[in-house]
């Protein structure tokens, strides 16, 4: 599992006072593109062009989280269909206290930027994407 925490800035806190939903949609994205630096994925996907797409997202809201908090996301797959060719993403975002605060759940598949259409991605992406979380 990857995780990655940020601090809550004003730029995603609504007229409610606590973080808006573009906000977590935000952080999430963000969590996932870290993990794509961090494990080396971004330049392997650029190489062999190829990308994940996203078919539909939606998120959970459990607790509020306010400006200033930190909170740690961690990203997991779920029902990862034909070798990783589609995928549930669901990033879990804590508050500093530990509680979930919500889920952002995404389903997804790997795209060929060639052909346009989706693949099964090759065996070297699964592992790094799907296996060595």
């Amino acid at each position: 599992m990857f995780s990655k925490k940020f601090l809550v800035t004003n730029d995603f806190i609504d007229q409610n006072g606590h973080l808006s939903e573009v906000g977590y949609y935000f952080y999430a994205v963000q969590t996932v593109w870290e993990k794509h630096k961090v494990k080396g994925i971004s330049s392997l996907l650029e190489k062999l062009k190829i990308g994940p797409i996203i078919f539909n997202t939606a998120i959970e809201f459990k607790k509020e989280v306010f400006l200033d908090e930190t909170i740690n996301i961690n990203i997991k797959f779920t029902n990862i269909l034909d070798k990783g060719r589609k995928w549930t993403r669901n990033n879990e975002i804590f508050k500093e206290n530990g509680d979930l605060s919500a889920v952002v759940i995404s389903n997804g598949a790997f795209f060929s930027r060639e052909t346009r259409k989706v693949i099964t991605p090759p065996e070297e992406i699964f592992k790094k994407v799907f296996i060595d979380e």
